[in-house]
């Protein structure tokens, strides 16, 4: 695809049956169980993501490197996938061998240490490659107890899942007590009830954690991954910004294991209808009720940038609250915001990282915007909702391949103009 598109809806009516990506939260949690358990089951629908891909590739490697019985250190390279890597962080303490797991520059820069601390707690061999954060991560093979253990979930939820899911496989099993306030909560339980699914015995409560020392067990031969929520909210975006909509999202389910399942109630608040049939669901827009003027996005911080871009659409106000952590993801996605909103002529007043506020400006800005990416795929898909008002440049367009790879030509199906810009 060419460094820049242009994104637009000459009807401003959309009618279109949407096959969603897999959710790439639960199929990577599930390849890391599948992994464990000696891949004695089938995945269906797994994600096609540039994420899930590195994952599944990384781990087929891994398991013909084993076999190669050779004294010398694994490399496994996760490429940009950060949930991997801290995945493959605590899961690779618990295979026999030597390791050496690696990334991009970026992704070496992101946050690791609480999980690598909390590892060594709990009698990990690991470190970090010239002794220096930011450095691969070399690991060695040690039997670990486990037991209990503290650990600081305000950066990411996603070091207490790398724990969880290693965690039936100690013979004490482990408590996790989480300190401060954690968050993205939603996919901790995410991760309770994969693991329960596959018989883990585990009970999250006020801020503790206990699972019990148990293997994984899996009655069925095949596991369906379901499709992704959060993808679904550019759609919501894009029905309540249609003049008309009638979009079929196929693959979500009523009770999901994702948080992001949430969208469902918020934009009925806004009058876009959500019909679940056997095969997902069917949103329209309906009469407009209100809107949300304040929120707190702690357990869905995935969706503050769908949410911005479609207000500022809109032109409405919105207080965003508790997203302080999107300054740790594939960029800095407050930063990103900032300046990629001003292009609309709105301005995101950042009074503390957890404490934002979509403020208008009452200039009257001319022509196409041409919004920046920054190698994340949330703020190309986001940046297209400004596409159902007025037509849009998003440079970079190919990001949208690290959760959601048919986005462009699923927005064709639903009657945008994708126009590629060349040099």
């Amino acid at each position: 695809m060419s460094p820049m598109i242009t994104v637009s809806h000459p009807t401003k009516i959309i009618s279109a049956d949407i096959d969603l990506p897999a959710s790439k939260s639960v199929s990577n949690r599930l390849l890391v169980i599948h992994f464990l358990m000696g891949q004695s089951f089938k995945i269906n629908h797994l994600s096609a993501c540039d994420d899930t891909n590195n994952l599944q590739k990384a781990l087929a490697k891994l398991a013909v490197d084993l076999q190669s019985n050779t004294n010398q250190a694994i490399v496994v390279d996760i490429g940009e996938a950060g949930t991997s890597f801290r995945f493959l962080t605590a899961m690779l303490a618990i295979i026999p061998g030597k390791f050496i797991l690696t990334g991009s520059k970026r992704l070496l820069e992101r946050p690791i240490q609480p999980l690598v601390d909390a590892m060594q707690q709990l009698g990990a061999s690991i470190s970090y490659e010239n002794k220096h954060p930011g450095n691969p991560l070399l690991i060695n093979h040690t039997l670990m107890q486990g037991g209990e253990i503290e650990l600081d979930a305000g950066v990411s939820s996603q070091f207490v899942s790398a724990l969880m899911l290693i965690a039936p496989y100690f013979k004490k099993g482990l408590v996790i007590k989480l300190k401060g306030k954690p968050v993205s909560v939603a996919y901790i339980v995410m991760t309770m009830k994969l693991m329960q699914q596959f018989g883990a015995e585990v009970v999250f409560s006020a801020h503790e954690i206990h699972i019990k020392p148990t293997n994984y067990l899996f009655q069925s031969s095949a596991y369906t991954v379901e499709s992704d929520w959060t993808a679904a909210s550019y759609w919501y975006a894009y029905a309540l910004l249609s003049g008309q909509s009638k979009i079929q999202l196929k693959g979500l389910y009523f009770n999901s294991l994702q948080g992001d399942r949430l969208l469902a109630d918020l934009f009925a608040m806004y009058g876009v209808q959500t019909h679940f049939n056997n095969q997902g669901v069917i949103i329209s827009k309906g009469d407009h009720n209100g809107y949300i003027d304040v929120f707190d996005f702690n357990d869905n911080p995935d969706l503050v940038q769908t949410f911005a871009f479609m207000h500022a659409a809109l032109q409405l106000p919105l207080q965003i609250n508790a997203a302080g952590n999107l300054q740790h993801k594939e960029t800095d996605r407050i930063a990103a915001l900032a300046c990629e909103l001003k292009k609309n002529g709105t301005h995101l007043q950042v009074k503390h990282p957890d404490d934002m506020r979509l403020i208008f400006s009452s200039a009257n800005h001319q022509g196409m915007p041409i919004f920046e990416t920054y190698q994340d795929h949330r703020m190309a898909m986001s940046a297209s909702i400004i596409g159902m008002m007025k037509k849009v440049g998003i440079k970079h367009p190919e990001v949208v391949a690290k959760s959601y790879p048919n986005f462009w030509d699923h927005l064709k199906i639903a009657g945008f103009e994708i126009n590629e810009i060349t040099d």
